[in-house]
């Protein structure tokens, strides 16, 4: 009895399907997983080989996982398994399946809700012993025209329970655009994120914070609980000891934790004494500002710590408050950036713009905030989406339905063309006079002269050199600034920026031509 399960998303590194896999193998059954990152809807050449791979395969069971973007590919491939090879059952699984469950029933047969390791253990042994999976917890099915839903399993409190997987994971294939291969670490690198040379971990489940616009504070309703789980550090540091001395080229450790600082001191503080003694590896966080300090942000900065990515999402405490429900706000945020400047963090800011619930005021304190952040840092700009299940969502459906973009095609980084998200843009790389100006320009009047001018000539100052400049230093201060570790790992950066880069100019191009 053989289970095959597939992942359509474009990142290569996902941590939950891995554990699916591993948690399958270690059970004793025998799984295969196939990542399938180019493959979209329409896409008949690989279509045909992966009907050719289930057909060596002869799967008891196909999983696809899938988020939100992915459910266009997830509908195409499985109508083809299912004319082709009708006997299998397919179900999917990931957040999006888990939000809307009813949406995913008109294609696949089963939907697994939420966490899925036990549920797919139960799958296994009942494939195996030939018995119905119907009625397995977490499972959704349809009966009679009607979406039935089976009660979930608590949330799993043991996460030191959860096997840890391989950097390169074992029994994995891959489609390249070309054919099916067996996951090695040539292709592994070629598709990973940062070229293979960073591994992935998560440490903790879940999140201290349930901002309106995130996946989070479905889950937490799903289960009724918003309890942060957390794995032991001796559990933490077997599973990086393995993966560093299997994967010598390991450059960074990337902990995909929602907030890995939401702990306490004296836990942080043995983590990264135990880290820096037997790891070694510079690593990567993220992080909320309300949980950056200067004692935990010393304590990661003397284990390692090289880069942080920390949310303002919006300058302004009252869209934090009232619209987002974030209890994160500017004076929170400009505090924990300065403790980036003092410890030399390489630092993300993230920011969500195009958001029909800001007033031009709030999005002033926005850029306000921007011009007042130390420097050097690193801003990244996404449009707001509106996904199906959150807080949000419902919110704007009933307030503002026209500004609700279909969040299954909506590519979140291409930010709405205006005038006030250019200023923006400009603001984290210019002298705040030089932003302040500028803002005083818009109020007076956004269709200046003065302004259409300033706006396009800034911009391509900072794309061309204020804007490159600044990521070098920052890879620089992720190196201790050392110039010469800076200019070791450059290439790396450049090549993984121009892949990214042309994968960004292919879809646009297929985009202007559909």
């Amino acid at each position: 009895m053989k289970i095959l399960l597939i992942s359509l998303q474009k990142d290569i590194d996902t941590l939950g399907l891995k554990y699916i896999h591993y948690t399958l193998m270690n059970g004793g059954y025998d799984s295969t997983l196939l990542y399938m990152p180019g493959f979209e809807a329409g896409d008949l050449p690989a279509i045909e080989k992966a009907e050719r791979f289930i057909g060596t395969q002869q799967p008891a069971l196909i999983g696809i996982s899938l988020m939100s973007h992915e459910y266009g590919s997830a509908c195409a491939l499985t109508e083809h398994i299912k004319k082709t090879n009708p006997g299998i059952p397919v179900i999917w699984g990931g957040i999006h399946p888990s939000i809307s469950p009813e949406e995913c029933l008109k294609y696949a047969d089963y939907v697994s809700v939420g966490e899925s390791e036990r549920t797919a253990l139960d799958i296994a042994k009942a494939l195996t012993e030939k018995k119905d999976i119907g009625g397995i917890n977490n499972i959704c099915r349809m009966e009679n025209g009607s979406v039935v839903r089976n009660p979930l399993y608590p949330l799993i409190e043991d996460l030191d329970s959860i096997p840890a997987f391989e950097h390169v994971p074992k029994k994995t294939y891959i489609y390249d655009g070309e054919g099916i291969s067996p996951l090695d670490k040539s292709n592994f690198r070629r598709f990973a994120r940062h070229l293979g040379t960073t591994y992935s971990i998560l440490t903790t489940r879940g999140c201290p914070y349930f901002c309106t616009y995130c996946c989070s504070s479905f889950l937490a309703g799903l289960y009724k609980s918003n309890k942060l789980r957390r794995r032991s550090i001796s559990n933490i540091i077997d599973e990086l000891e393995v993966a560093v001395r299997d994967n010598p080229e390991l450059e960074y450790i990337n902990f995909q934790d929602d907030c890995f600082s939401a702990c306490s001191d004296a836990y942080l503080k043995e983590f990264c004494e135990t880290y820096k003694r037997k790891i070694g590896k510079p690593f990567i966080i993220r992080a909320i500002p309300t949980y950056v300090t200067d004692s935990k942000i010393g304590y990661m900065k003397d284990a390692g710590l090289a880069w942080i990515s920390l949310g303002l999402q919006s300058g302004s405490d009252r869209v934090c408050r009232e619209v987002y429900k974030r209890k994160s706000f500017n004076k929170d945020f400009l505090e924990a950036a300065g403790i980036m400047r003092k410890f030399k963090i390489a630092a993300f800011y993230d920011v969500l713009v195009d958001n029909p619930f800001e007033t031009e005021e709030d999005i002033f304190e926005t850029i306000r905030v921007l011009a007042d952040t130390p420097r050097p840092f690193y801003p990244q700009f996404y449009s707001l989406t509106f996904y199906f299940g959150t807080e949000l969502y419902d919110r704007a459906k009933k307030e503002c339905p026209e500004y609700i973009e279909d969040y299954k095609k909506k590519d979140f980084l291409i930010v709405h063309k205006t005038a006030i998200n250019n200023i923006i843009r400009i603001a984290p790389f210019i002298h705040r006079s030089v932003v302040a100006w500028i803002v005083r320009l818009y109020r007076s009047d956004r269709n200046s002269p003065l302004l259409k001018a300033a706006l396009p000539a800034l911009n391509i100052a900072i794309s061309f050199l204020i804007e490159p400049l600044t990521y070098f230093r920052l890879i620089k201060a992720s190196q201790s600034g050392s110039l010469i570790k800076t200019m070791k790992v450059l290439p790396n950066y450049f090549r993984e920026g121009m892949r990214r880069y042309t994968k960004r100019f292919k879809k646009a191009i297929r985009e202007r031509k559909a």
